[in-house]
């Protein structure tokens, strides 16, 4: 299966109600990651602009946004979508169009799963980007990931089964490029998927945040050098993580 239909499954699997919902918890799991980095005046890449939501909040958040995307559908979806709040690049992420050291930051959600050659882009970024990158993913470490081994054909996992991955593959992966950097976990929906609706007694431990890659989707944020320890510039808007639209 293609990289682009497997892409539109994923799309598929957003806007059905239980995606719906690993989509907020998402966002949530993307501004937790963000936060410690400096916003004003600070550019950031990010990949994969079909998922419009994830752009969406790097600007509310108060970064200068550049987006790629290499299918100009989902290039054109951001567009409707965005507006002037972001840039475009219309380009395969292995080889972008900019100078060395050209963005303060990269971000990648949704995104990761969908490259052919995961090492290629990741040496793009360390090209790219001078002070981090975020990278979020499906979790094959997470009771959903043995979920979708026992569940194949469940319409939620056939979505998804293979774009799991290994967070042990994944940080191995980054310090082959980057080094031993400062490197944070994040994850979010360690419950069953059956749980991730609204109003379900298993919400408050879907809506918390761990410190380890144990849930359904995780997050690594990877630090080329010291945090930045002063305070961010106020939102754009005060309440980014919003369930608003649905991703391509």
């Amino acid at each position: 299966m293609s990289d682009q239909h497997t892409s539109c499954r994923y799309g598929e699997w957003y806007s059905s109600e239980r995606g719906h919902f690993a989509m907020h918890r998402c966002k949530a799991l993307l501004y937790s990651l963000l936060s410690g980095w400096p916003r004003r005046s600070r550019s950031i890449l990010a990949f994969n602009a079909g998922s419009a939501d994830f752009v969406e909040l790097l600007w509310d958040c108060g970064f200068d946004v550049t987006a790629q995307d290499s299918a100009p559908e989902y290039m054109d979806y951001a567009r409707t979508c965005l507006g002037k709040r972001a840039k475009f690049v219309l380009s395969s992420p292995d080889h972008l169009p900019f100078d060395d050291n050209s963005f303060d930051y990269a971000i990648a959600a949704a995104a990761v799963e969908f490259w052919e050659n995961p090492e290629t882009v990741l040496k793009e970024i360390d090209r790219l980007a001078c002070s981090g990158v975020i990278l979020i993913f499906p979790n094959a470490w997470s009771l959903f990931g043995l979920e979708c081994k026992v569940r194949g054909r469940d319409p939620l996992c056939a979505s998804t089964t293979s774009l799991l991955k290994s967070p042990r593959s994944i940080l191995r992966l980054t310090r082959k490029i980057f080094g031993k950097k400062k490197t944070s976990w994040r994850s979010m929906l360690p419950g069953p998927s059956a749980s991730w609706r609204p109003l379900r007694m298993l919400n408050p431990l879907n809506n918390a945040q761990m410190s380890i890659p144990m849930g359904a989707f995780a997050g690594l944020r990877i630090d080329f050098g010291p945090l930045y320890t002063g305070t961010p510039m106020p939102l754009r808007n005060p309440a980014p993580v919003t369930s608003g639209s649905s991703i391509l």
